[in-house]
């Protein structure tokens, strides 16, 4: 069921509003505690997912057999439910690093597990969890494993992890953005099999995705859709691993996300040819040729890594 024209500009509003702190624009050196970076998969039967709305970033990426997988990045707990968790791989591991992130995964193979605790990630799995990490009876294993506001704030407190020395982007508001190409529809390449469709909704100011299988990408503590302020496509060198990086002996893919390459931001129903370049730590920058900072609107950020040489269509 869709929602109306008032609705959307109301959830524009409220966006606009109030996710300068949900969604991390206030996060800087020296004033916060570590984020917190949560693995939660993308497939149809984990669809709809739980707490993605109040992420200041989520990255997405391709595992084995082409699915997708996100990691989302939190300045602070959210209040409602997140989920469901899923495994780490290995570009979570250079996430976690980049970003100083507690890591809350279900767990990994044993190459990942020990790639983890020799970066000394703080982390959390499962296993480890004091039952912070729990199971959802009413949805079928392994995709109902969840955790929520108060057990990731006592994750977060447990982990005792250094504060950010980073700060995220400075934000321009969607009337303020200029330039660029006009962009209603786009739809990302992250593999063969995961094609997701992005349609900017002028009267929320945001990107709503849409699955080619199962439609809609809603929220389901809201069940309202999954609204993006600014989509990043970062493209990016992807390389397979001899390495077994799923618990069921299957060997995957890494991603180079440090360095400097092509990018693509969508802001505002606007389309900008960028250049993404990703220091040691911190968010990645993202610049014309002219080396401009590139808009990036308050509210959720959503980074997909797509192959080098592929981009938004």
């Amino acid at each position: 069921m869709g929602i109306s024209t008032a609705s959307r500009a109301a959830l524009g509003a409220l966006l606009a509003l109030s996710l300068s702190g949900c969604n991390g624009t206030s996060l800087t050196p020296g004033n916060h505690p570590a984020p917190l970076l949560v693995q939660v998969e993308n497939i149809s039967v984990a669809r709809p997912q739980s707490g993605l709305q109040p992420a200041a970033v989520v990255y997405e990426y391709v595992t084995e057999g082409g699915i997708s997988r996100f990691s989302a990045l939190y300045a602070s707990a959210p209040s409602g439910r997140v989920g469901p968790i899923r495994s780490a791989r290995l570009v979570t591991i250079a996430l976690a690093r980049i970003y100083g992130a507690v890591l809350v995964y279900s767990g990994g193979s044993e190459y990942i597990n020990g790639q983890i605790r020799s970066a000394g990630i703080p982390h959390v799995d499962e296993n480890s969890a004091n039952g912070d990490l729990f199971r959802d009876n009413t949805r079928s294993a392994p995709h109902n494993l969840y955790s929520d506001g108060s057990h990731l704030s006592d994750i977060a407190s447990r982990a005792n992890a250094a504060g950010v020395s980073w700060s995220l982007w400075q934000r321009t508001p969607a009337t303020s953005v200029n330039g660029g190409k006009p962009m209603a529809r786009v739809t990302v390449p992250v593999s063969d099999n995961e094609t997701p469709t992005f349609v900017y909704d002028t009267a929320a100011s945001g990107w709503k995705r849409i699955e080619r299988d199962t439609g809609d990408f809603i929220d389901a503590n809201t069940r309202a859709p999954v609204m993006i302020s600014t989509l990043i496509v970062q493209q990016v060198n992807i390389k397979p691993t001899s390495e077994v990086v799923d618990v069921n002996g299957e060997v995957g893919v890494d991603h180079e996300i440090t360095g400097s390459g092509n990018a693509q931001v969508f802001t505002a129903g606007r389309e900008f040819d960028a250049t993404w370049t990703q220091g040691p730590t911190g968010p990645p920058t993202f610049s014309s040729s002219g080396n401009v900072q590139l808009p990036i609107a308050p509210g959720l950020v959503w980074i997909c890594l797509v192959a080098t040489g592929s981009s938004a269509t």
